[in-house]
Formats: structure tokens, sequence, C-alpha cells
């Protein structure tokens, strides 16, 4: 359960707090000034995450909702009254607010205790099966029937929706990264034939994966939960899981990468006249394209980052993880192609005395799904972590929409007219006002 996972967070959090209250030096004004900045920096981080909408299909009650709403508010620091000119008065006053702040930490650790307990002890109560962890981390439930049969139906429902929505939505970003490494692919084969450097073209067949590293191990599959933050959030919040719509991405890069490098491959083989080596050609793509997909599900989850324009990175500070994942998305993608170069021609022997291709290439693809499924499921079992879902929730967010995202009590969609939620959602806003005017007076 993530909500034990959290109090066991906030346990920590406390023992580091008092790590940094016995080392800071006390005496140094200077050292205590930039820990408060780190400490400041911090809560401004997780104030931001937790005012994004959850990424649960389950949202908290009223009282919950209203409580962590008054916690995020961006003004709440605005309204602490100014300390008194008198420096000593000053002092009295600061520690008096500290204790006052320790007090209240210390009693909603208590409370946040007793809720981790009641929601177990309702967990056991609700019988404690697999339906009742769905229902817990916020999953609706499939239609009746076999397994494999709802949860095929549901990841071939969710490819047809990627697959349409990176070919019929524009701008097509997806597409044109497609066409750019088709292209380079092209452009080389051109370059060889017109120098006349293919007289001894036998590797030719194997530069197809060279020509798309760039796709496959770009920014559209390394940071897949945030590329379409907006989508990819709503599928979320109305209960579709993790791990299909990771599948459903990766089925539908691995369908349109794979036929860019089918058609390169054809060409590089045709023009080098020597078609036994497509399909060892076709293995390295196929061994590729799994690895960076499972390599990139897990850096989707624990280093996300939004998807914005290059003049907002300056702002926000996100120009430095940018350039980082660019980099290291080209540079491991070219190195895991030419450690799958190598293992090919690594096992001339085996191919040799198998009397084919066939086996060698199979294991080489068999190894390759079993990594990028235990790569998937390490990538799923680390978005339960508190501290990567707040990230997620924090950069998994369209830069249009951010300054006027909706706050935290209203994360769904308006009820209908005359509904119970809506007098639920309207008792909550009245609430609200009726603490903001309590505030102000």
């Amino acid at each position: 359960m993530s909500a034990v996972h959290g109090l066991s967070e906030v346990a920590g959090r406390a023992a580091q707090a008092e790590s940094t209250s016995r080392s800071v030096a006390w005496l140094n004004e200077t050292a205590i000034g930039e820990a408060a900045t780190k400490v400041s920096r911090s809560l401004d981080r997780e104030r931001t995450a937790l005012s994004r909408p959850g990424l649960s299909a389950v949202e908290p009650s009223p009282t919950w909702r209203t409580r962590l709403a008054a916690l995020v508010d961006p003004a709440r620091d605005e309204g602490i009254e100014a300390a008194p000119a008198d420096p000593f008065a000053a002092a009295a006053q600061a520690e008096a607010d500290a204790d006052a702040a320790v007090a209240v930490a210390g009693l909603a650790l208590t409370e946040a205790h007793r809720a981790v307990l009641r929601a177990r002890e309702a967990a056991l109560r609700a019988g404690d099966s697999e339906a009742v962890a769905t229902a817990v981390r916020g999953y609706r439930p499939l239609k009746p029937g076999s397994v494999p049969v709802r949860y095929g139906k549901a990841l071939q429902s969710g490819t047809s929706s990627e697959f349409s929505n990176v070919v019929r939505t524009k701008p097509r970003p997806i597409l044109i990264k497609l066409a750019i490494g088709l292209g380079l692919g092209l452009g080389y084969l051109l370059f060889l034939r017109l120098f006349q450097w293919d007289t001894k073209s036998e590797i030719l067949p194997y530069l197809a994966p060279y020509a798309l590293s760039g796709v496959i191990g770009g920014v559209v599959c390394t940071n897949a939960l945030s590329w379409d933050a907006t989508r990819v959030r709503r599928a979320l919040t109305s209960g579709e899981r993790l791990w299909l719509l990771l599948l459903s991405k990766n089925a539908t890069m691995f369908v349109l990468v794979g036929a860019a490098g089918l058609l390169l491959s054809v060409l590089f083989a045709w023009r080098a006249g020597d078609f036994s080596t497509l399909l060892k050609a076709l293995g390295e793509l196929a061994t590729m394209m799994l690895i960076w997909l499972g390599v990139g599900n897990v850096l989707s989850v624990i280093l996300p980052l939004r998807v914005e324009p290059l003049k907002m990175r300056f702002k926000d500070g996100t120009l430095r993880p940018f350039l980082f994942s660019f980099v290291t998305s080209y540079v491991i993608g070219l190195g895991v192609n030419l450690i799958l170069t190598w293992k090919i021609w690594a096992k001339q022997s085996m191919i040799a005395e198998l009397g084919g291709a066939w086996v060698p290439v199979l294991m080489l693809v068999f190894t390759a799904l079993v990594t990028y499924l235990l790569l998937t499921v390490l990538a799923v079992s680390l978005a339960d972590q508190p501290r990567i879902r707040r990230a997620l929730l924090r950069e998994m967010v369209d830069y249009k929409t951010a300054e006027t995202a909706r706050p935290l009590n209203s994360p769904l969609p308006a009820p209908a007219p005359g509904s119970a939620q809506e007098a639920t959602n309207q008792q909550v806003t009245n609430q609200e006002v009726t603490e903001r005017k309590n505030q102000n007076t």
C-alpha cells in the first residue's frame, strides 16, 4: 500500500530533520540560512507536486481534500505576521512559532499513523483480496471474463487509441522524428552509393538500427508519461492501469519504428546483395527496440521531465536535466547498438554449428523480451513509491495549462447539476470561503 510507504517516508524525513538540526553549525548564521533556504526549496517542490490533480481514480474525502488544499496553497506563507521590531521579541516569537509548528507536525504525524492503520483495517474488513488491492490503487474493475481476454482487449483498445493519437493528432512530433530517422538512413545509403563506398558492404544490413536509435532511444520513449501528459493523466485518473498504458505506448512505437526499420533493413540488404544477413539485422533491430523500450519505461518513471519549449526551460530550471536526458539517450542508444552488433558477429561460430541463424537470433530476441518485461515491472513498482509519484505529479503537466491548472479540491470534471457530488463540492467550497474569511479577520 502506498500509504504505508508514505508513512515510512515521513518517519524517515523526521529522522533526516533531526540529523540536520544536530549537524548544522548553530553558531554560524550563514550555514543556518543556507539550510533554511534548502528546506524552503524542498517545501516549494512538494507543494507544487501535491497541488496537481492525483493519478488515482479515487480521490480523498472532502475533509482531507480541504486540509491538503490548505497546506499546498502557494499563498499560505504570505499570511504569516511580520516579526516584531525588537530583536529579543522577534527571537522569542520565532521560538514560539517553531514550537507550535513542531506540535502541528507531531499531531499530523499521529493523525497519519491512525489513518494508515484504519486504511489497513478497512482493507482487511473488505477481504484483502486482489479486488480490494485494485480498488485501493484506484483502478476500475474490468469486464467479467477470463483474465487473458480482459487484459488482451484492454491492451488492444489502448494500443489502438495510442496509435490513432500518434498518427492523427497534430503536430505529429513522433511521426516527424520517425521521418527524420528514415531520411537519415536513406541519405546514408545514397551517400554510400554516390561515392562507391559499398563495394564491401557485408555490414550494410546492420546499419538500420543505428539510423533509428535516435528515435527509439529519444525523448519520446524515455519520457513517455510526460510526453503527452494531459492525456496520460486523464487515462490514469479514469482508472486505466499504468502497465497497460506503458504497454500500449510501447506496442505503438514498436510497430512504427519496426516498420521504418524493416524498410531500411530490406533496402540495405538489397544494396549489399546478401539477403542472408537480413534475418540477423532484423533480430538486432527487434532486440534494440525491446531493450530500449524497457529502459525508457524505467526512465519515464524515475526521471520524468515536462515537455515545454526550450525558452521555458531557462526559467524553471529544467534545461540541465533536458540536456542530460538528450545526451544520455543518444549515447546509450548507440552503445546498445554497438554491443548488439558485436554479439551478432560473436555468434558466427554458433551459426555455423547450428546450420543457420534462426536459433541464435531467436535466443537474442527472447532474452531481450524477458529483459523488457522485467524492466517494465520495475517501472510500475517504482511508480508506487511516494517520492517518485510526487515527481510524476510535478512533471506530468501541460506547460500551456500549468498556470491555470485546477486546484486540488476539484481534480475531476464538474458533476451533473443537482447531484450529490455537486452538493458535496458546494459544501467544501463554502467551508473554504469561511476558513479564508476567518484567516483574513
